[in-house]
C-alpha cells in the first residue's frame, strides 16, 4: 500500500499538460457574452470553479473570441448582436492567478464594431465579423494573461490540409453539465482539413474555409489554425445541422481577411475608435 502511494503522490494531478503550440494559444481564446442581471449586482472581480456558487456566477457564454491586439478581440458579427452592450451586461472572461489560485477575471465590453470593407470603403454585414472593444484590468494582484494570436497565411491553405478549430463549444453548458472537474473554462480543440476552398462569387462575399469538422454553438468566432505552429488562419463562423445534429462541415473566414482589417482598427484610452 505504502508503494501504490507513493505511485499516486507522483501523479500530476492538477496538471494541465505539456506546453504544446495550441496550449500557448488557447491563452488567447476567450468567452464572451452576458451576465443577468442579479449577477451584475455583485462586484464581478473573479470567477473560480472553487467558489460554492460557482454555476450562478458563470458567464452565459455567446460565443468565442481571440486576441488581435491589448483589449482588442475578434469575433463574429452575429456573436457581437447578442452581446448586451448597452445594458452594460457584455463581458469577456480572462485567464488569471489570483491569490494563487487560477480563476478567471471579468472584463466589460464597451463596444463594437463590424467589419469595414476596404473594396468598397463601408460597412459589409456580409462579412460575418466583428471587433469587441474591451479595456482590460491589469495589476499585480490580478494579472491579465492573454496574449495576442500569431497570425498564419491562409492564402497557401489547400484542400486536404489538416487543421484545428478551438473555442468554447455549447457555451456555459460545457462547464456544468459534469458533475466533476466543473467550472474550468478553457477551449475545446477539434480535428480536421480543408474540405473545400469557396472563392466569393458575388461582389459583397468573401471568401471561405470549409472544413470537415462539427461547430457546435458557443464556437463561433473560434480560432482555424495550423496544429503544428499554432498560428491562425481563419475564424470559424457558422456549420450545418441536419434534425438538430451537428454535421462535420464548417465555415470560417480566411486570416487573409480578418487581419489585415482587425490590424488596421485602433481605440484609444477615451473610447475613440479609428481606422
Amino acid at each position: 500500500m505504502d508503494e501504490l502511494a507513493d505511485i499516486f503522490d507522483k501523479i500530476p494531478w492538477t496538471s494541465f499538460g505539456r506546453k504544446t503550440p495550441i496550449s500557448e494559444l488557447s491563452r488567447s481564446i476567450v468567452p464572451v457574452g452576458n451576465y443577468s442581471l442579479d449577477n451584475i449586482r455583485k462586484p464581478l472581480e473573479t470567477t473560480s470553479n472553487q467558489d460554492s456558487d460557482f454555476e450562478n456566477w458563470i458567464l452565459d457564454i455567446e460565443g468565442t473570441a481571440f486576441q488581435v491586439g491589448r483589449g482588442k478581440l475578434l469575433t463574429c458579427r452575429h456573436v457581437c448582436k447578442e452581446l448586451k452592450v448597452k445594458n452594460g451586461q457584455a463581458y469577456m472572461l480572462s485567464n488569471s492567478i489570483v491569490r494563487g489560485t487560477q480563476a478567471k477575471v471579468s472584463h466589460a465590453i464597451t463596444t463594437w464594431i463590424g467589419f469595414a470593407d476596404p473594396r468598397f470603403r463601408a460597412n459589409n454585414p456580409n462579412v460575418d465579423a466583428g471587433l469587441i472593444i474591451c479595456p482590460i484590468r491589469d495589476s499585480p494582484e490580478m494579472p491579465y494573461d492573454v496574449p495576442v494570436v500569431r497570425w498564419g497565411d491562409s492564402t497557401q491553405l489547400g484542400v486536404g490540409d489538416r487543421v484545428l478549430i478551438g473555442g468554447f463549444p455549447l457555451g456555459k453548458d460545457m462547464f456544468v453539465t459534469n458533475t466533476t472537474n466543473r467550472g474550468l473554462v478553457q477551449p475545446t480543440f477539434y480535428d480536421g482539413i480543408i474540405s473545400a476552398i469557396l472563392p466569393a462569387t458575388k461582389p459583397k462575399e468573401t471568401r471561405l474555409l470549409q472544413i470537415s469538422s462539427v461547430a457546435m454553438g458557443g464556437i463561433s468566432g473560434g480560432v482555424v489554425c495550423c496544429p503544428d505552429t499554432g498560428f491562425v488562419l481563419g475564424m470559424v463562423t457558422s456549420g450545418i445541422t441536419s434534425g438538430g445534429v451537428s454535421l462535420p462541415i464548417t465555415y470560417a473566414i480566411p486570416s487573409e481577411v480578418l487581419q489585415p482589417w482587425s490590424d488596421a482598427v485602433n481605440f484609444t484610452a477615451a473610447g475613440e475608435i479609428w481606422r
